[in-house]
C-alpha cells in the first residue's frame, strides 16, 4: 500500500514536492487554499476576497535568471528572456505541472487549518491534517504518513511599531498588499525599507507619484541584474570557481566592483557593512531615479503626527499621503503548534532548515523556509528530494542531540557572519547549501570523476554557472538531458537577444576584440586549472 504525503501549498515549493513524491512511489495530496497553482507568482488584483493573499505586483520581474531559477530536470526554453516577468514565470510553473501531471494531485480551495500528530505518533509517525473544503464549506480531517509544509516565508508581514501611526489618516499598507501604482498617482509616498520589494516599489511609484521618499534604517548595497559585458549577474557569481576563492578575497573584489559602479554613500545609503555580510539588493533603476530627484533617500521614521513624519535625523516630511512598508516577513507556520517547532527569538530550530530535530521519527519536513543569495525553487527542490529520501528510508537522520548541535552551530555561525536583521534568519549560500543537501542523497556532482571522464563538462561545471541541472548528472534521479543543458547556457543566454541581424563588420570587430584578449583569457584558464587541481585532488 502506497504511503500518503500531505503537501501544504501548491506554489514553487509545493509543486516540486509533489513531483519528488511521485518519483519515489509515494502518494502525494497537495492542499491549496486558492483555486490555482503558482503561489505568490499568481498575480491577483487586490479585493475583499484576496486582501489576505500576498502575491507579486504586476510589474515584477525575476531578480535571478532563467538559468538558475528553474528546476533541475525542467529547464526553461532557450527563446525565453533571461529575466522573466511574473506572467512568464507563472507560465513556467504551469508547464512544469502539466509536464509531470502534478495537478491531478492538487486539491484546490482546500485550506489547511492545523496539522497535529496522531495519538500513536511515537510508533507510527503519522499526522492528522485538518482542512476546510471551501467548495463545500465543510471541515474535514485526514491522516497521512508524512507531511511537507510548503507555504514559504513571504506571507506573514513584519510591521514595525512606530509611535503615532494611529494618527496618520492616509493609506498604510505592507508591500504584500501592493499591486500597481494606480492608487498612488500624484501622491506623496514614503516607502520604508531597503529590500528588493521596497526598491522596486519606490522606482515604479516614482514615475507616477508627485514625490517618493525611501526611508532606510541602515542602508546597504545595490547590484544590477547584468554583470560585465551584459552577462546575467547570477551567471557570473553563482559559480563554483568563484565560491572556491577565499571569502576575504571574494568580498574585496565584490566590494570594489559594486563601488566602481555606484558609490552608495553618495546616494544616501551608506556602505558600512561589507556586501558579503549584507547581500546587495537587485535594482537597475534606483540610482537613476535618485539622480532625477524622483526618489529622495531619507532616514528611518521616528514617529508620525498626522500627515507629518518625523525622522530619526531630526528632519521631517510634510503632507504625506501614503506609507508603504517593505519591511519583510516573519517566519510563521500557524498550522503547526510551537511544541512541534520550538521557535526561538531569531529563528526556527530546523535541522539543515528542513526537519524539526526533536521530532522522531522524521516524518515532517519544512520546505523553502530559507533566504538565499539566489533563487528559491532549486533550493526547495533539493530539500524535497532529501525529505522524500528520508521518508522512504533511503536516507537517515542522525539522533536528536546531534541535529540540535548542528542547528545551534549553524545559527551561531550565521549570526556572526551576517548583519542582524529579519532578512538574515535562515540565510544560506546557494551553491554551498545545495551541495550540502545533495551530498546527503548522492546527487552532488563529483567533479574529479567528471574531469577524468568528461573534462569539458567538468570545466563547465566548475567555471561556468552552477545551474540546477548539475544535480541531475549522477546519483538518484540522474537525467540524461542534464549535460546538454549545462553545456548550452551561453547559447540559451544569447538566443533571446538575437532579435535583430547584426552587420558582419560588427561581428568582425567583436572577433578581433576577442583575439586581442586571448592571452589574458589563456592565463586565466591556467590559473583556474591550478585552483581546480588544488581543490579537488
Amino acid at each position: 500500500m502506497q504511503k500518503k504525503v500531505a503537501i501544504i501549498g501548491a506554489g514553487a515549493a509545493g509543486l516540486t514536492a509533489i513531483k519528488c513524491c511521485l518519483d519515489e512511489g509515494l502518494e502525494p495530496v497537495a492542499f491549496e487554499s486558492d483555486p490555482w497553482l503558482g503561489g505568490a507568482w499568481k498575480y491577483t488584483e487586490l479585493s475583499e476576497e484576496t486582501e489576505r493573499r500576498g502575491c507579486v505586483f504586476y510589474s515584477t520581474n525575476t531578480n535571478t535568471s532563467k538559468h538558475t531559477s528553474c528546476y533541475s530536470d525542467f529547464p526553461m526554453p532557450k527563446d525565453w528572456p533571461n529575466y522573466l516577468p511574473q506572467q512568464k514565470y507563472l507560465e513556467y510553473f504551469q508547464l512544469y505541472a502539466k509536464q509531470f501531471r502534478l495537478e491531478e494531485k492538487i486539491r484546490y480551495e482546500s485550506k489547511v487549518t492545523s496539522v497535529e500528530p496522531c495519538t500513536d505518533f511515537n510508533q507510527s509517525g503519522r499526522w492528522r491534517v485538518h482542512y476546510l473544503d471551501k467548495k463545500l464549506g465543510k471541515e474535514r480531517t485526514e491522516e497521512f504518513d508524512f507531511v511537507m509544509v510548503c507555504t514559504g516565508v513571504n506571507w506573514d508581514p513584519r510591521m514595525p511599531h512606530i509611535p503615532g501611526m494611529d494618527t496618520f489618516n492616509g493609506d498604510v499598507i505592507h508591500s504584500k498588499e501592493y499591486r500597481t501604482w494606480k492608487k498612488f498617482e500624484g501622491k506623496r509616498v514614503v516607502v520604508v525599507g531597503f529590500g528588493n520589494s521596497a526598491g522596486d516599489i519606490a522606482c515604479e511609484l516614482s514615475h507616477h507619484a508627485s514625490q517618493v521618499y525611501l526611508s532606510v534604517r541602515s542602508g546597504g548595497w545595490i547590484a544590477s541584474r547584468l554583470a560585465d559585458r551584459g552577462v546575467p549577474g547570477d551567471c557570473t557569481f553563482l559559480s563554483r570557481f568563484i565560491q572556491a576563492i577565499p571569502l576575504s578575497i571574494r568580498a574585496q573584489v565584490l566590494r570594489r566592483k559594486l563601488e566602481a559602479k555606484l558609490e552608495v554613500a553618495n546616494f544616501g545609503f551608506g556602505g558600512e557593512q561589507p556586501p558579503h555580510k549584507r547581500f546587495p539588493i537587485i535594482n537597475d533603476e534606483l540610482p537613476n531615479r535618485i539622480m532625477t530627484g524622483s526618489i529622495q533617500v531619507k532616514a528611518d521614521i521616528a514617529k508620525v503626527q498626522g500627515s507629518t513624519i518625523q525622522l530619526t535625523d531630526g528632519s521631517k516630511l510634510d503632507c504625506i499621503d501614503a506609507i508603504i512598508f517593505g519591511t519583510g516577513y516573519k517566519f510563521s507556520f500557524p498550522i503547526l503548534s510551537d511544541t512541534l517547532l520550538h521557535p526561538k527569538d531569531t529563528h526556527l530550530p530546523l535541522f539543515k532548515y528542513v526537519f524539526p530535530p526533536m521530532l522522531k521519527p522524521g516524518t515532517l519536513a519544512i520546505i523553502g523556509a530559507v533566504r538565499v543569495n539566489g533563487p528559491v525553487p532549486p533550493i526547495a527542490e533539493i530539500q524535497s528530494r532529501w525529505a522524500v529520501s528520508v521518508f522512504t528510508g533511503k536516507s537517515r537522520l542522525p539522533d536528536s542531540q546531534t541535529m540540535m548541535d548542528d542547528v545551534e552551530l549553524r545559527q551561531k555561525t550565521l549570526e556572526a557572519n551576517n548583519v542582524r536583521c529579519c532578512r538574515a534568519f535562515h540565510l544560506v549560500n546557494f551553491i554551498s547549501y545545495i551541495d550540502e543537501i545533495a551530498s546527503l542523497i548522492g546527487a552532488k556532482p563529483n567533479l574529479w570523476h567528471l574531469l577524468t571522464t568528461d573534462p569539458q563538462l567538468a570545466f563547465r561545471c566548475f567555471f561556468g554557472t552552477c545551474i540546477p541541472a548539475q544535480y541531475r548528472l549522477m546519483g538518484p534521479g540522474a537525467w540524461l538531458g542534464a549535460r546538454d543543458i549545462i553545456m548550452g547556457v551561453q547559447d540559451s543566454t544569447l538566443f533571446p537577444l538575437k532579435t535583430r541581424k547584426i552587420d558582419p563588420q560588427d561581428g568582425t570587430k567583436k572577433i578581433m576584440s576577442q583575439k586581442g584578449s586571448s592571452l589574458s583569457w589563456m592565463l586565466g584558464i591556467f590559473v583556474a586549472l591550478i585552483l581546480f587541481v588544488l581543490i579537488f585532488l
